[in-house]
This record gives C-alpha cells, sequence and structure tokens, in this order.
C-alpha cells in the first residue's frame, strides 16, 4: 500500500494539530496508508518525510494567506493558519521536483494553486457579481450546487462527463489557474470547482468528496483514482 502524506489542521491560541476522520478513512478504503504530518512540524522535516512517501494529499481547512498568491488581504479574509501555509507551499514544490501525485480538496486546491504560480478569489459574494450561494448550511453529504464536469478529463474518467450534484463549504475560489493546470470542472456561476494536470500528476476540487461517500461512493473514486497513481509511484522504487 502506498504512502500518503496527509496535511492537517493547526490552532496556534491552543498548540494543537488535528484532521477530519473522513479525510483519513477515505485515503485508506482507497488503499492507501496515511501519514499525517501536523504543520507544528517544520517546513524542512515534513518535506524529508515527504520524500519517503508515495503521494501528497491536502486537506480542507481555513483561508490562506493572500500573501502566497501576491494580493493584500480582504476584508473579509478568515482565519490564517501561518504554520500551516508555510508547510503546505513547501510540500506542494517539493512534491513537483520529486515527481509524487498530489490531490487537493477545498483549501488543498487553492494552495496547489498558489504554489505554482496562481490566484484566489478572495471572497466570492463580493468578488463576483451573479455566483451562486457556495457556502452550504445543510449537512455534508448533501448536493448544494451542481458542477459539470469536462469530457476527456481524469475527473470525467472517476465521475463520468456532464452535470454532478456537489457539497460546497467556501468563500475562497481559485481565480487565474496556474500555469500547466487544465480546469475540468466548474459551477454554473463560471468559477473553477476542479483543475488537473497528468504529467506532473495533480487533482484538485473545491468541493469535499470525503464528506459524500458514506451516501455516495461513486465519490471515493476519487480516492482510489489518487491512491492508484500512488501506487504506481511506490511500485517505481
Amino acid at each position: 500500500m502506498p504512502l500518503i502524506a496527509v496535511t492537517c489542521r493547526h490552532s496556534h491560541q491552543q498548540g494543537v494539530s488535528h484532521i477530519q476522520d473522513a479525510y483519513v478513512q477515505a485515503v485508506e478504503k482507497a488503499g492507501g496508508l496515511p501519514v499525517i504530518l501536523p504543520p507544528s512540524l517544520s517546513p524542512a522535516a515534513s518535506v524529508d518525510i515527504l520524500s519517503r512517501m508515495d503521494g501528497l494529499f491536502l486537506s480542507g481547512g481555513s483561508d490562506l494567506s493572500p500573501s502566497f498568491f501576491g494580493k493584500p488581504p480582504h476584508p473579509r479574509l478568515g482565519e490564517v493558519e501561518a504554520l500551516r501555509d508555510e508547510q503546505e507551499i513547501a510540500l506542494v514544490k517539493a512534491a513537483l521536483g520529486l515527481g509524487l501525485p498530489i490531490f487537493g480538496i477545498c483549501r488543498g486546491m487553492q494552495v496547489i494553486n498558489a504554489a505554482l504560480g496562481g490566484t484566489i478569489l478572495q471572497h466570492i459574494d463580493e468578488d463576483r457579481v451573479g455566483a451562486i450561494q457556495h457556502r452550504q448550511e445543510a449537512p455534508g453529504w448533501h448536493r448544494h450546487h451542481q458542477v459539470e464536469i469536462v469530457p476527456g478529463t481524469m475527473l470525467a474518467a472517476a465521475l463520468g462527463p456532464g452535470a454532478i450534484g456537489v457539497n460546497s463549504f467556501h468563500h475562497q475560489v481559485v481565480d487565474q489557474v496556474a500555469p500547466g493546470l487544465t480546469i475540468s470542472a466548474a459551477s454554473p456561476d463560471g468559477l473553477v470547482e476542479a483543475f488537473e494536470s497528468r504529467e506532473p500528476w495533480i487533482l484538485g476540487v473545491q468541493w469535499h468528496p470525503e464528506r459524500m461517500i458514506a451516501r455516495y461512493p461513486e465519490f471515493l473514486g476519487l480516492f482510489e483514482l489518487f491512491c492508484s497513481q500512488c501506487n504506481n509511484k511506490s511500485m517505481q522504487q
């Protein structure tokens, strides 16, 4: 089974790192062995551990500091986890150098985009006229809005092309997509909901598939696609 480096949240006030069970369970169900990297580790130590892994998974969480994509802080900027920001940006860049598959969810997708030179829209409600609501109050498994999946993409291979209902828990979103990444899904208002790259292997989705698996098992396919790539990397070593 491939070893998967998994990032998690960090509370500076409490001195605690934590992660939702659904991420860990999804990686394991898909055939990976999750290895949690708390942000309290230095970026150097995190990268050292990553060099022994077969893939990098970036979980969701709080807002990414706009300093990492060259923008001033928006008045509606939420909580920023400084240690996590530094760690995850370093991990993405290192994973690219190591040739490791990368999968990011929600914040994780945004971190990938920023690390590769893209930008983030900091507050959808004020920065994008005509946007639909992207922060649901319904349970995590609820299909809040649809996304349109681009035919011929890796995402389409995992979930099928066309429209599919997803959950939504974000107020930030990818704006300018980083060079080398291809948009593979968008919401009805035109916002980027997923991107990917085949070489290097990268997948990012804005929704939370890990919260939907129990009711909609097809979303495990994203984790299986990722872990399959990580297993290929493991077999090459």
